[in-house]
């Protein structure tokens, strides 16, 4: 593609893959189970209930697609646990988040495929990975368990911009940070709406990482990072 400076990824189901994609209440599962701080509630039943009223009195409190930190969450669900002194909230907060955070680790992947796709265009073009995420600093720490640390010139995440795709101001902040237009930038991404259509109608060029290999009509589209290559090189 002529003109084109940085390419921009998105990042989980992009980039990193999960061996098993996760339901909702796995998120919630991934902080209780095995924290050591268990006993604190009657059992999973009594943590999920907690959790899904403390993440939905959160999201009334927020604009459409502002961002929070993940350890918002658990510091509101200890603090409404009556059975949790004040003394030993902080304690119970982070093993949650080092729990949850552990088994969310634990459970990501690169293929070799994205991982040598990446290392060979970083000799021709600038890279960035743009991501929602709720963990403050968990992209480059998966990038970094996944020996990709060192090809991104840079990483924008949701829970540092404050704002989730496909809010414009991540986009804006990226954008900003490549130091070039957004016409010279290419976004790809597993999610149609956030990493095509959207950086798109900002004036981005776009090709939608689709796994199923379905070729829409009027989408520019790849199923993996070989064929992306392959885009890249005509």
């Amino acid at each position: 593609m002529a003109n084109i400076k940085y390419l921009f990824f998105d990042c989980m189901e992009t980039i990193v893959d999960l061996y098993d994609l996760p339901q909702e209440n796995d998120y919630a599962l991934w902080a209780f189970k095995d924290s050591g701080v268990e006993h604190f509630w009657k059992g999973f039943s009594d943590f999920l209930n907690s959790h899904e009223k403390v993440k939905n009195e959160i999201s009334y409190t927020l604009e459409p697609h502002q961002e929070y930190d993940l350890i918002r969450r658990f510091e509101l669900l200890v603090q409404k646990n009556k059975a949790i002194s004040i003394e030993k909230q902080i304690e119970v907060v982070n093993k949650l988040h080092a729990n949850y955070w552990k088994t969310y680790q634990s459970k990501c992947f690169v293929k070799s495929e994205v991982r040598n796709v990446l290392k060979e265009l970083s000799k021709k073009y600038e890279l960035a990975v743009v991501s929602n995420f709720k963990v403050n600093g968990g992209i480059e720490q998966l990038l970094q368990n996944n020996e990709l640390g060192n090809v991104f010139k840079f990483v924008v995440t949701s829970i540092n911009v404050g704002w989730r795709k496909p809010h414009r101001r991540i986009y804006e902040h990226a954008t900003n940070l490549a130091g070039c237009s957004s016409s010279e930038i290419l976004f790809i991404g597993d999610d149609y709406e956030n990493d095509y259509k959207t950086p798109q109608r900002m004036g981005y060029k776009t090709i939608y990482l689709d796994k199923n290999g379905a070729k829409r009509s009027g989408i520019e589209s790849v199923s993996n990072f070989y064929e992306l290559q392959a885009v890249l090189k005509e």
